[in-house]
């Protein structure tokens, strides 16, 4: 049964092509001429009978000719439809030749296509039962974790026939059930909720409607934090040369003879009390004296990047750069507003943009950006599932001001940094733990840096103003940066 679905939501999802081709012979006769040769190249690719059949009644009859040249490709379509023993992989390919569009149907390059192929083949062996059993859906989980679509950065012919299959089952879930399989949960959610799979499910009458899974009580999404991967990276080049019995061409053994001196000499000055030099009135020599030097042992905390409230006061894109804006905000400053560069073309209206009430990171480096330097960033939401689900700006609450200072509950009365220092990655630590809650309100995850147990003191603790808390005004679970 799940194989028929698959199979019903395919071919309505590419039919659309040939639904298309007859509208367009439908034109009238001074419209076609004009576009009737781009029409018959791209959609006239039933078989060589029909293209001749078609050539010849194209002579007398151009607007008939393309009209019965589109309805027979949709006919063959149909009948696709109904080979109840055609394999997914035979299905997709049929559909390719039948259409020309194969970059939608399997993805636009060789590895997507072979990915795509794949997920067809796992497919047609599939057993339904066991697909959708509780080992079935574990393994379907790992392997949906860190994607949104199975082959490219859009659904291909895999995602459509997957979708159809798990979709019965998916859909019916209880919340525990939903919860030990998040990205499956999460994966049927988006697919039943894009518009081009919305219009296949009607065509094909498979009563497929919109699904939302539970996300009270959903795992929360772990993003590795930048030093993590590097280390991850770095001791992967380790393994590997150790595998290879060999570092950068130098014995391992002799190379870790070479490394000992050096490392015995690093231990030695980490267990060394650091010395703070002693200046007039018994301060440090350096700005900040024993305080700073105390700071730097705990590590990165959030208060120590300058989040304020800001409203953008002018906005126009960038003269070189089509996905940026170039904003002024005014952050309470004398100096007047600021220059920021956004990336918000794409996800953003610019008349939406114009007077809004945002959030800056203040203290970051000034950074130029296509020729025009950036004195800041505004601080924004990305949907769960990435770019392509969305990006909005994070919003204050209602009431607030131009200079509001920013903090994180637990962070209150600590002073941010002048500027971040960019070789120590302070942002980069911090942004992980940026998310939405539930109810859309923005926290960050962590633990206070005097905890006697920081994994039991790490929660979601709030970013606040004196008027309220900031949130997001569409996303859950985003990541904020």
């Amino acid at each position: 049964m799940s194989g028929q679905r698959a199979r019903q939501l395919v071919t309505a999802a590419y039919a659309q092509y040939a639904n298309d081709a007859i509208r367009l012979a439908l034109m009238t006769r001074s419209s076609l001429r004009t576009t009737h040769s781009i029409a018959s190249r791209s959609l006239q690719r039933v078989s060589r009978t029909l293209a001749t059949a078609s050539r010849r009644s194209t002579a007398t009859h151009p607007t008939a000719s393309s009209s019965w040249s589109s309805l027979s490709q949709q006919s063959a379509i149909q009948q696709l439809q109904g080979d109840a023993a055609l394999p997914l992989t035979d299905l997709a390919d049929k559909l390719a030749g039948l259409t020309g569009k194969s970059a939608q149907i399997f993805g636009a390059d060789d590895k997507a296509k072979a990915t795509t192929t794949e997920w067809l083949q796992k497919l047609d062996k599939a057993d339904e039962q066991q697909l959708v059993s509780a080992d079935g859906l574990k393994s379907l989980n790992e392997q949906l974790d860190s994607v949104t679509f199975l082959a490219t950065n859009k659904p291909t012919v895999a995602d459509l026939a997957l979708f159809a299959s798990i979709y019965p089952t998916v859909s019916k879930l209880q919340p525990a059930e939903q919860h030990a399989s998040p990205s499956v949960a999460r994966y049927v959610s988006h697919l039943s909720n894009l518009p081009q799979v919305a219009r296949a499910v009607n065509a094909a009458q498979l009563g497929f409607a919109s699904f939302e899974p539970t996300y009270e009580g959903m795992p929360t999404i772990q993003r590795a934090k930048p030093e993590d991967i590097k280390k991850a990276k770095k001791a992967n080049k380790e393994a590997a040369a150790a595998a290879d019995g060999q570092k950068k061409d130098i014995p391992q053994q002799q190379q870790q003879q070479q490394d000992q001196p050096k490392k015995e000499k690093k231990e030695k000055k980490e267990k060394a009390p650091k010395e703070v030099k002693a200046g007039a009135g018994g301060c440090g020599g350096k700005k900040g004296g024993a305080s700073a030097a105390a700071a730097d042992t705990t590590g990165p905390i959030p208060s120590q990047i300058d989040l304020r409230v800001g409203k953008i006061v002018s906005v126009e894109k960038h003269p070189d750069a089509d996905a940026l804006y170039l904003e002024k905000v005014d952050f309470g400053e004398a100096d007047g507003p600021r220059t920021i560069l956004s990336g918000l073309v794409h996800f953003v209206p610019i008349e939406k943009m114009q007077n809004r009430m945002v959030i800056g990171v203040c203290n970051l480096k000034p950074a130029a950006m296509r020729g025009i330097k950036s004195y800041g960033m505004l601080l924004c939401a990305t949907h769960k599932d990435g770019k392509d689900g969305g990006i909005e700006p994070v919003c204050p609450p209602e009431g607030s001001q131009p200079g509001d200072k920013v903090w994180v509950e637990g962070f209150e009365g600590r002073e941010p940094e002048a500027v971040l220092n960019p070789k120590k990655k302070i942002f980069e630590a911090i942004q992980p733990g940026y998310t939405t809650t539930e109810s859309k309100q923005c926290a960050w995850v962590g633990a206070l840096p005097d905890a006697a147990d920081p994994e039991a003191d790490k929660k979601s603790r709030l970013l606040r103003t004196n008027k309220g808390v900031l949130f997001s005004e569409n996303f859950v679970g985003a990541s904020l940066s």
